[in-house]
């Protein structure tokens, strides 16, 4: 079951013309619940127009230099949550929020010596910078080269955060911009300087060779975090493979949707059984409805937030029959593999489908 805590509002900030970021005073008792690990996320919940809607949102604070919990939320065009929260939420306001999850993370460890290479596009900047701030302050061997990208200058968020960063720790943090729309008339070339802030670009194939090349690793041992919206991170992904960086050294979080049209066939009616709470159900799938829908209309509680396919909150594995995710941006292969699905975009493919919450 999917358990919601209220929090208290404790600080609203406007980052930029259409992003906000949210504080939340969490009391004593929950604690506990609350420990988080850079890059996690919340899932929030809200009634609008009668309507229950959750969704997630990256921690964008860190867990180990003492400051209050912290969500940054860009609005999204027609985005009935994102643009509810930049228009109404306010100080002393209490919110529904579930305890951090998600499994895009860093494992920052004092006595690490790693090179961490950031890679980041528009409000993909939240979980990397909880991972950029917990990085510089915990593991002072390490060392962050950072490209973020955004439309132009008034679209950064975190920029005076980011720039004391840099400025704090300029010995062990690179950071480049790049802007896909400046206001300002620059060269359409990359720099050549090191005195001129920001290129002109997007962060594509082209922009991450050069950053690669640029700034070659000083600890050999490095890892490679990404956070942003699809294109992005494919162009990041072939870059890296291009110089053979292994799997298990990428780490991804994509934000936003696919936006493929699938058109694969569910079996109309199969039945679903499905193992929650310690509960078995047994239901029909009804035609164009989800594994996670069908539960929800049949009055249980699976766990879920994004509905989007890519949080991996609503995550399950099937234990008979066969499902199509029409969506997937956030289980590995090897998960599929193992069986894993997500329910909020699995359809049926045959005629029975069992399902383990776990």
């Amino acid at each position: 079951m999917s358990e919601f805590h209220q929090l208290k509002v404790l600080e609203v900030i406007k980052e930029t013309e259409d992003s906000t970021s949210i504080s939340f005073k969490v009391p004593q008792e929950l604690y506990e619940t609350f420990n988080y690990k850079p890059g996690q996320y919340l899932t929030l919940r809200f009634t609008i127009n009668t309507e229950d809607v959750r969704r997630s949102y990256s921690l964008c604070s860190s867990p180990v230099i003492g400051e209050p919990l912290c969500i940054g939320v860009k609005r999204v065009k027609d985005g009935l949550v994102s643009n509810h929260i930049n228009n109404n939420i306010k100080v002393g306001d209490l919110v529904e929020v579930m305890k951090p999850d998600g499994r895009f993370f860093a494992d920052v460890k004092k006595e690490n010596y790693k090179t961490y290479y950031l890679f980041s596009a528009g409000s993909g900047i939240t979980p990397i910078l909880s991972i950029l701030k917990t990085v510089l302050f915990t593991e002072e061997h390490s060392y962050v080269h950072m490209i973020y990208g955004n439309r132009s200058e008034d679209s950064i968020m975190f920029k005076n955060t980011l720039d004391k960063l840099q400025e704090n720790y300029k010995e062990r943090f690179i950071l480049e911009y790049t802007l896909s729309r400046p206001k300002s008339s620059w060269s359409d070339l990359w720099k050549t300087s090191k005195e001129q802030t920001y290129r002109k670009g997007r962060v594509d194939t082209a922009a991450i060779n050069w950053f690669l090349e640029e700034y070659p690793p000083y600890a050999q041992n490095a890892e490679y975090y990404i956070c942003g919206p699809g294109t992005m991170i494919e162009n990041t992904t072939k870059a890296l493979k291009s110089i053979d960086v292994p799997d298990e050294r990428i780490f991804i979080e994509s934000f936003g949707g696919s936006n493929l049209k699938d058109t694969t066939e569910a079996f109309e009616n199969a039945q679903l059984i499905a193992k929650l709470d310690g509960e078995t159900i047994n239901t029909i799938i009804p035609k164009g409805k989800t594994v996670l829908r069908t539960l929800i209309d049949a009055g249980k509680e699976p766990p879920y937030s994004c509905e989007a396919g890519v949080c991996s909150t609503c995550r399950c594995k099937i234990k008979s029959g066969k499902v199509h995710m029409k969506i997937n941006l956030a289980l590995t292969d090897q998960e599929v593999e193992q069986g894993y699905i997500l329910s909020c975009q699995s359809i049926p493919l045959s005629n029975q489908v069992e399902v383990v919450y776990t």
